[in-house]
């Protein structure tokens, strides 16, 4: 490693935690480029990136906490059924190829970014209405508590799918979870993203256990950009806030255009390597 690697380190784990802080996601799947050019080994670069993100996402999740960014039924739900959806995805790996599973994730992410960008509104005020009235004649109560079940329900659904998607390819993939959130579960865009980083920092813990046990980690590099992107994490979290919940998606629909086009640059141009 030359005496330059440790300043590109730096800067790009500061500039990629300081974005991801503030739009909600790891991006681990832009930063791996850059830990791939340092590293000889691929799976020592996922381990090592998958590092990286986990500890930007901590601190960015812990500033969204104490902003009250964070949703905690919600964080539990897709938490919980997420983790549970990547261990059975993990045992699914090799029965559909990796390339074809990140074409359709990064399709998902293209669309996903397109509705976001188009700037619509979820309408959760009227939601929030329908579920607090209560009408004797209608059962208020009763469809409220329905409506409440149907909501976990759906939560659950959406955790455990995405779970089992990155479990096959190795991605935590809150690029998925994240606009999701927004736009099927109406949650306003800063709640989406602080509740997305931490349920992205529980799935990254585990993972990162299981690299540290296989000797997967590159801890010089772990050090050095995971130290900035902490910093860069926390930071970027504390702009969230400062733009409207029409610019926030926006901004949101722009880095999932980049996150989808670094997936298609990897699939079609580098190879389908497993990425975190």
């Amino acid at each position: 490693m030359d005496l330059i690697s440790p300043v590109i380190l730096t800067i790009s784990g500061f500039i990629i935690g300081f974005v991801g802080g503030m739009v909600g996601l790891v991006l681990g799947v832009v930063r791996f480029p850059v830990v791939l050019s340092i590293e000889t080994s691929a799976s020592v670069s996922a381990g090592t990136n998958l590092g990286v993100s986990t500890l930007g996402a901590i601190t960015a999740a812990l500033r969204h906490y104490r902003l009250g960014n964070v949703h905690f039924r919600l964080f539990l739900i897709l938490g919980l059924t997420g983790a549970a959806g990547a261990f059975i995805g993990s045992f699914l790996t090799g029965f559909v190829p990796v390339s074809y599973l990140l074409i359709v994730i990064g399709i998902i992410v293209l669309y996903e970014s397109c509705i976001l960008l188009k700037g619509s509104r979820p309408k959760r005020e009227k939601i929030k209405k329908n579920e607090i009235v209560e009408n004797p004649k209608s059962g208020g109560v009763e469809n409220s508590i329905h409506t409440q079940e149907k909501s976990i329900f759906l939560e659950s659904v959406i955790g455990f799918v995405i779970g089992i998607l990155g479990g096959m390819v190795g991605l935590v993939l809150g690029s998925i979870r994240m606009p999701a959130m927004i736009s099927i579960l109406k949650m306003e865009s800063r709640t989406a993203v602080g509740t997305n980083l931490a349920a992205s920092s529980v799935m990254g813990i585990s993972g990162l256990i299981g690299h540290i046990i296989n000797n997967n980690i590159d801890y010089f590099v772990f050090i050095i950009m995971g130290s900035s992107a902490m910093i860069g994490g926390y930071l970027g979290a504390r702009y969230t806030n400062r733009f409207s919940e029409r610019s926030l998606k926006r901004i949101i629909g722009l880095v999932l255009i980049v996150v989808a086009a670094t997936m298609f640059v990897r699939v079609f141009g580098l190879g389908a390597d497993v990425l975190h």
